[in-house]
């Protein structure tokens, strides 16, 4: 009977001490989880717990570590994404650019679709002179039809035998090029003259140097690197 008794306390016992026993890392979960618990889940918690033998320092360290990694990522995506609709958004222009004067501005037209969309459009002007103060023009928007186009960001000479000159240039810059631009200044008057490229040469010599020159200029490196991205031999 005694041992019998001894038996069952010792056993009732040992029930209990199992009933109080605490789990694993009890007191370092408690932590990891008033520090990290909004934004990791226990159960991921507990399994970086046990792989660092319950060092919650290393946890949270790591855990600090992982969000840096993915808000940079994030960001940089972000930025990529930025970049790339900009780029997109640049390559979008209205108008189509002809031999001679090309000027590009924006349409003020609120019913206009390139106006909407706050794209830049090209107006050819041609083989001719012109002077303008760049914000108080009245083009016609190819898009609409209308004299909407009331401020010159930008002039292009396309083909052509071309000189330019604002209202703070002492002298006029002239020039002939396959293709060229100039950004044009607020508040400045400016006057603009494109003629058909004519034969300059005095002899064969002199017509053989200017055709050397001309197939070394930047202007036919950059035509031939953009033909060459279509596979297109030059």
């Amino acid at each position: 009977t005694y041992h019998n008794e001894h038996f069952m306390n010792k056993k009732l016992l040992g029930g209990m001490q199992n009933e109080i026993e605490k789990p694993k890392y009890a007191m370092e979960m408690k932590a990891l989880i008033r520090l990290c618990g909004n934004i990791i889940e226990e159960d991921e918690l507990k399994k970086q717990l046990e792989q660092s033998n319950g060092n919650v320092s290393q946890v949270v360290e790591k855990i600090i570590s992982k969000l840096m990694n993915q808000n940079i990522k994030e960001s940089k995506e972000i930025e990529y994404t930025s970049d790339k609709f900009k780029r997109e958004k640049e390559k979008v222009e209205v108008g189509e650019i002809k031999p001679g004067i090309n000027l590009q501005g924006y349409c003020i037209n609120e019913k206009c679709l390139a106006s909407k969309a706050k794209l830049p459009i090209w107006i050819n002007i041609g083989f001719k002179n012109i002077s303008f103060i760049s914000d108080k023009t009245c083009l016609i928007c190819p898009d609409c039809k209308l004299s909407t186009i009331t401020s010159i960001i930008k002039a292009l000479f396309y083909n052509s035998e071309y000189s330019i000159r604002a209202s703070d240039d002492l002298l006029p810059l002239k020039d002939n090029n396959y293709q060229v631009s100039y950004t044009i200044k607020s508040g400045l008057s400016y006057e603009l003259n494109a003629n058909k490229i004519r034969q300059h040469a005095k002899n064969i010599e002199d017509l053989r140097e200017r055709s050397e020159y001309a197939m070394n200029s930047i202007e036919i490196k950059n035509l031939i690197i953009e033909l060459q991205r279509y596979e297109i031999t030059v």
